[in-house]
């Protein structure tokens, strides 16, 4: 198998594995950063930063969300990459899962 091999887009008839090992590697990246935030901002006492970061879990959050309810026009429209979410069922029950984790990573506690 060389690199020619490997098939990133949909065109053939067996589907390529790379946009959801894509799809869930960026995820993982992006949940662990927002968990290193929760962690910061709990110990950091600023109202201010605490409030920002709420804001930027639960726009994330909704991203996914989004990505589960209206899946392949909302990432082309919206975020600008040609992913077919409907093609895969990992991804488009994946993007519901994280927007849930995602929840998780609102600070609970203020100083």
């Amino acid at each position: 198998m060389t690199w020619q091999d490997v098939d990133i887009t949909t065109g053939g008839p067996a589907l390529s594995m790379w946009p959801p090992v894509i799809y869930y590697f960026l995820s993982i990246i992006v949940g662990g950063g927002l968990y290193i935030g929760r962690h910061f901002v709990e110990k950091c006492a600023n109202i201010t930063v605490f409030v920002i970061y709420v804001f930027c879990v639960l726009f994330i959050a909704a991203l996914h969300y989004c990505l589960f309810k209206f899946g392949a026009e909302f990432a082309s429209d919206v975020l600008r990459v040609h992913l077919d979410v409907y093609a895969y069922d990992s991804i488009h029950f994946g993007s519901i899962a994280f927007a849930l984790i995602y929840i998780f990573a609102v600070p609970s506690k203020f100083k």
